[in-house]
């Protein structure tokens, strides 16, 4: 199994890397995405604010190449058909996916450098970081939560055979719900607790506390239990969405 988690990484890792939508995308998104959220604040003079809009910015991007990756990997699995393969494979098709998940959210890690490089030549934000200890700890911790909650939203790919169509309906309610794109106050009551299930808000104040000062130990725990929590969901999951397909013959495109 560790053989074969590897073997995905390094795969889904050089498909990527020879992508020209993959490099292309991670190229410009973090820069459009964090020149709205700069004019949007409209905070020149906090500039911790700023930071916090550049590495929300980064979080998005993260959770956009999870969802969009992974759905668009399965797409390209299915047109080759070797999704069957992959089910049928020995090996648990959690550690097929895995790499996947993994890969397509350390991906996102270059749009973090990316944001905090444009931010700094672009609007002068400075790059100093609080606490550098939990902020190299809290970014490995986002990566793996999203990455595990991307896993239970991928279970659902297998499912259907719309799954490119479904990982871009998948962006924006997780970024709303999170409180990337909208204060959480700004929102309704009710998304508040919903953001306590959802990687992105803990992972990006992990991140957000340690750059810009707080105690980010709290929500880095999280990020790691809840991994845990959405890998247990997603292995469940993954068996009933695997035997639901067999069934409905959805593992081919057509």
């Amino acid at each position: 199994m560790t053989r074969a988690f590897v073997t995905g990484m390094r795969v889904q890792i050089t498909q990527m890397l020879r992508s020209s939508f993959d490099l292309i995308a991670m190229l410009i998104w973090p820069i459009i995405y964090a020149s709205i959220a700069y004019y949007l604040l409209d905070a020149k003079e906090t500039p911790h604010e700023l930071l916090a809009a550049s590495i929300g910015s980064a979080v998005m991007i993260m959770w956009a190449q999870v969802v969009i990756g992974s759905s668009g990997t399965l797409d390209l699995m299915r047109q080759a058909g070797t999704l069957e393969l992959m089910v049928a494979a020995p090996v648990p098709f959690v550690t097929v996916l895995a790499p996947i998940m993994v890969s397509t959210s350390a991906f996102g890690l270059y749009g973090l450098v990316v944001t905090l490089v444009w931010g700094r030549v672009g609007f002068g934000i400075p790059l100093a970081i609080v606490h550098p200890l939990a902020f190299a700890i809290a970014i490995p911790a986002c990566v793996i939560a999203i990455a595990a909650l991307g896993l239970i939203v991928a279970s659902t790919f297998v499912l259907y055979r719309a799954a490119f169509s479904l990982g871009i309906a998948m962006q924006y309610p997780v970024w709303l719900a999170s409180g990337l794109l909208v204060p959480l106050s700004a929102l309704p009551g009710w998304l508040g607790p919903v953001s306590w299930f959802l990687a992105p808000t803990w992972g990006f104040r992990a991140i957000e506390r340690a750059a810009v000062g707080g105690d980010a130990w709290p929500s880095i725990a999280v990020c790691a239990l809840a991994s845990v929590a959405y890998v247990s969901v997603a292995v469940v999951f993954l068996r009933v969405f695997e035997h639901l397909a067999r069934q409905r013959a959805s593992l081919k495109l057509a």
